[in-house]
């Protein structure tokens, strides 16, 4: 799989959870961001960052999803660490 799929495939995570509302924390956050200054497509973009990074923890430690660890990282937008 190449990058630009897994990134296709995490902007598509970003729009499901946007058109459910699930988490509601993902739509208060490109709310946030746009109203930052970010276009609409820079703030998916960064989502799309915490869903895979919260993936990749989810994969390497065998757990399920982490809503509070997710809602932390979004929380922390736009900064990446």
């Amino acid at each position: 799989m190449n990058d630009k799929t897994v990134r296709d495939a995490f902007m598509e995570v970003v729009v499901n959870q946007l058109e459910t509302g699930d988490p509601p924390e993902t739509k208060a956050t490109l709310d946030r961001l746009m109203a930052d200054g970010n276009s609409r497509g820079e703030a998916m973009q960064l989502i799309a960052a915490v869903a895979r990074n919260e993936m990749q923890a989810m994969m390497s430690e065998s757990r399920p999803f982490d809503n509070a660890r997710y809602a932390k990282l979004l929380a922390r937008l736009p900064k990446l660490d």
